[in-house]
């Protein structure tokens, strides 16, 4: 259509050989906009797109236009306006014929507003032709000029002709558009039919989603009425566990929940003669959904003010739209201005109600000239017509009437789906209540059967495991006391608000508050806690807080807490959420002062300094020395110079390697670690480290078992080496004489998984899936010893800096506690994981991963 329209005045103008030639469309609200334009060399402004007020072409002139089909003709300069109605072949002729009737147009003296209002738009000549559709004024063909021109009879009716060929192009492109929306109307409706009976877990979920999707909408919600119910009087023995539930399918925005203890007196009376279950439940839910409230339910049986059609309620604005003040309240919560709303039925039975949710939206126009309220056109002709951009904010998004009709053909899809579910639940729990009635008559006829001293010796038997569970429960009760209040670190309870529920004398005793006046304080305010920079957190944005909401344990280390006497302490503390029904209704805190930690780590990092500063030097010196010594100049027995030597070379390189760890870990504090990467092979690496750990494991009488696998590795050779040597040189280490340290390597793709994965520890498993992310398979490196093992609680510490077990074997000590610190460093900056697997007197397996890929290399 627009095609058409701008080629038509292209033509219009060229034959009218005018300045310029535009349609103007009109609009429901009596405005106009200029939907094509053709321009002469610039020689008069653009309108296109623009829009004009309703005040421009008065009501008066528009009806001129539409009932007698009145052509216009204003030539500026002569003050003068040519009118020509439109009339038939027979009246046309007998006009002519009429004493000096030589034109169908009568002149007569312009309006001077008229004239204004041309001459400001730069206008001297103008010719205005009404276009007609369907009996209503669709829009102007209008030509202008910017000199005088005169217009006859013959441009007229050639601009008529053309105007009436406009019609009919605009007939069918109104006919394209109907069919080509029916056809859109049939094709949303079938992809919600394909939706609703599709197999996917949510199929209401997906077609909500997709007519929500489709009709433009902020979101939309079901309510689906529970019609499951038993007429029948349950029997005693068993009695139902729970009531049929309503459900609600969401999508989007959503208004708020109402809250229940807003009642009346007779809606009170009437819960209290409900059963003690519908108590329960209203005891566990404090809010209501729309379509449970009272306002609801009597606004929608009352309302026809609002009823497009039958069940179906049409608010374009709540603004002004008469709604209860509750509803029009939890709507405007979501920012909801515009609601449609189907009351779903099928075969006559209520299911529910489909409501859909517009948010108001942002209207932008461009009128051709600044709009003055104040200085009306009726008093003054506008002065300007340059372009002015209007936006309205926030305005209402009304309902089409085709939105209307839609919704009406996918309500119905949408009450047949629930409809038939709710027949075949019906049917279920029909089938699974007569095999109840079965069970139950069995039950109770067994049980009849019975011996009436059996049934005493059972009840007796009940009475008795009933207290002993009792006393087990208090006696629990009692311990779980004694243990909080014995337990050396601080532990305190929350609720889902941040106060303190309960709290042990640990806790208060590290805050220097008394036990008692704990209970109750929100604890943000009262422990004031504060990174390790000092920056105050926000309760939104604490740990605590993100516990609490998303139910995540958190271990920070280095946050400081505030004492009641306002002084701050550094604190290790970890939150866990209590989960109750899936639900978080709390957390527990357990902290502790770390003052004197910091303050060991403090001289740890002071040793390493002076101890790597310090030993170097004589290092240097006594390996020189030994040179020497090693030579001929010296007197001295050759079996004293070699053991001197060897005695000598042993504690050098102990001393060296303790220089290297230490260095080592200074570098991954500092991340100074450079990893040279290249391409070689597994096996390779595993013969070098095992070469290197051969000659301690002879002196200890340990037998090296090596496994390899010949595969192409993008790492640091030297760093793997050192990882595997550290594991080996620990294996020998508290490995009894004549036992055997074993090191394997194995490759691990996606359909490895479940196979190796049942011999694994969780973090084991979760490595495995962490590798198998990064690269297309994984690499697992085993060592594995006959020692005493690791106890469980020392599984991850092992790995921390200057970590050692604790062994009276005087065999086993030594070393510095930083080789499984450097192997982890070393491992993860090769992007896998490393950990243990012990079980005490049964030795210990080491593991390590590396991805595996071709593009690892980048």
């Amino acid at each position: 259509m627009p095609e058409i329209l701008e080629a038509t005045v292209d033509e219009m103008r060229q034959f009218l050989k005018t300045d310029r030639v535009k349609i103007y469309q009109f609009h429901p609200d009596g405005s106009g906009e200029v939907v094509a334009e053709a321009i002469y060399q610039q020689r008069l402004p653009s309108l296109l797109g623009q829009r004009f007020p309703a005040e421009d072409i008065p009501e008066q002139a528009r009806e001129l236009f539409l009932k007698l089909k009145q052509r216009s003709i204003v030539n500026v300069s002569t003050q003068e306006i040519g009118i020509s109605p439109l009339l038939s072949s027979e009246a046309k002729v007998a006009l002519l014929k009429g004493p000096k009737a030589k034109t169908t147009i009568v002149f007569r003296s312009v309006d001077p507003c008229h004239v204004e209002y041309l001459t400001a738009m730069g206008v001297q000549s103008s010719l205005v032709v009404p276009i007609l559709y369907r009996h209503r004024l669709w829009g102007l063909m209008v030509a202008h000029h910017s000199v005088p021109k005169r217009f006859g009879d013959r441009e007229l009716e050639i601009v008529q002709l053309i105007t009436d060929q406009v019609t009919v192009a605009i007939s069918h492109a109104s006919l394209l558009q109907l069919t080509r929306l029916q056809g859109q109307h049939e094709a949303i409706i079938n992809q919600t039919v394909s939706y609703l009976h599709s197999t996917v877990e949510d199929p209401l979920q997906r077609a909500l989603q997709h007519v929500v999707n489709e009709l433009r909408c902020a979101g939309g919600r079901l309510y689906i009425e529970s019609s499951i119910s038993s007429n029948r009087k349950p029997l005693a023995i068993n009695p139902p566990k729970q009531k049929p539930k309503d459900r609600w399918v969401y999508v989007g925005n959503q208004p708020a929940q109402f809250q229940r203890g807003v009642q009346t007196l007779e809606c009170q009376e009437l819960e209290l003669q409900e059963s003690a279950l519908k108590v329960q439940d209203s005891l566990e839910s404090r809010t209501q959904e729309l379509e449970q409230s009272i306002e609801w339910q009597s606004w929608l049986q009352d309302d026809f003010s609002n009823q497009a059609v039958a069940n179906l309620w049409e608010i374009s604005d709540i603004e002004t739209a008469q709604i209860p003040q509750a509803i029009a309240n939890a709507l405007a919560h979501a920012r909801i201005r515009s609601l449609l709303i189907v009351k779903l039925t099928s075969q006559n039975q209520f299911l529910g109600y489909l409501s859909l949710f517009r948010q108001p939206v942002d209207i932008e126009t461009v009128w051709a000239g600044r709009l003055d309220e104040a200085d009306p056109r009726q008093q003054r002709p506008r002065q300007s017509f340059e372009a002015w951009q209007e936006i309205r904010k926030n305005q209402a998004h009304a309902w089409e009437p085709r939105d209307i009709g839609l919704v009406q053909d996918l309500a119905d899809r949408f009450a047949s789906v629930i409809y038939q579910t709710q027949l075949y639940q019906k049917i279920q729990l029909l089938n699974a209540d007569l095999e109840q009635r079965v069970l139950e008559r069995t039950a109770e006829l067994q049980a009849t059967n019975q011996h009436l001293s059996q049934e005493i010796a059972e009840r007796e038997r009940a009475l008795a495991a009933l207290q002993e569970a009792r006393d087990s429960l208090k006696r629990l009760s009692h311990q779980n006391e004694l243990i909080l209040k014995a337990a050396g670190e601080g532990i305190y309870g929350i609720d889902p608000k941040g106060q303190i529920v309960f709290s042990n004398p640990a806790a208060a005793k590290i805050l220097g508050y008394p036990n008692a006046a704990l209970a109750g304080k929100f604890m943000h305010d009262l422990l004031n806690p504060t990174k390790p920079q000092g920056d105050r957190y926000r309760w939104q944005q604490s740990p605590i807080f993100n516990t609490l909401r998303y139910g995540q344990t958190h271990h920070v280390t280095g946050d400081f807490f505030e004492r009641q006497d306002g002084s701050r302490f550094p604190v290790e503390y970890v939150s866990t959420s209590i989960r109750e029904s899936g639900n978080t209704i709390g957390a527990v805190v357990v902290f502790q002062d770390i003052t004197e930690r910091q303050a060991v780590d403090s001289m740890k990092d002071e040793f390493i300094a002076v101890v790597s500063h310090e030993l170097r030097t004589p290092l240097t010196s006594i390996r020189a020395a030994l040179g020497l010594l090693a030579q001929s100049q010296i007197e001295i027995s050759p079996a004293k110079q070699q053991r001197m030597i060897e005695i000598a070379s042993s504690n050098t390189n102990r001393l060296v390697r303790l220089v290297n760890d230490i260095l080592d870990v200074e570098r991954i504090k500092l991340g100074k670690i450079v990893l040279n990467k290249q391409i070689c092979n597994l096996s390779t690496i595993i013969t070098q480290a095992t070469d290197e750990m051969r000659a301690m494991a002879d002196n200890r009488s340990i037998h090296l078992s090596a496994s390899s696998l010949s595969i192409e590795l993008w790492v640091d050779p030297d760093k793997i080496i050192q990882t595997i040597a550290n594991l080996l040189s620990n294996a020998i280490k508290f490995s009894p004489v004549n036992s055997t340290v074993e090191i394997s390597a194995q490759q691990i793709r996606s359909d490895d998984v479940s196979r190796i994965q049942k011999h694994l520890s969780a973090k084991g498993k979760s490595a495995i899936e962490a590798g198998l992310e990064i690269g297309e398979s994984v690499l697992l490196v085993m060592v594995k010893d006959a020692g005493r093992g690791i106890p469980k609680d020392k599984l991850e510490a092992i790995f921390e800096q200057f970590e050692q077990l604790n062994t009276s074997d005087e065999a086993h000590q030594g070393g510095t506690g930083l080789g499984l610190a450097i192997c982890r460093s070393i491992v993860q900056r090769h992007h896998g994981e490393i950990w243990a697997q012990s079980e005490l007197n049964s030795g210990s397996t080491f593991y390590f991963t590396l991805p595996i890929g071709d593009d690892l290399s980048s």
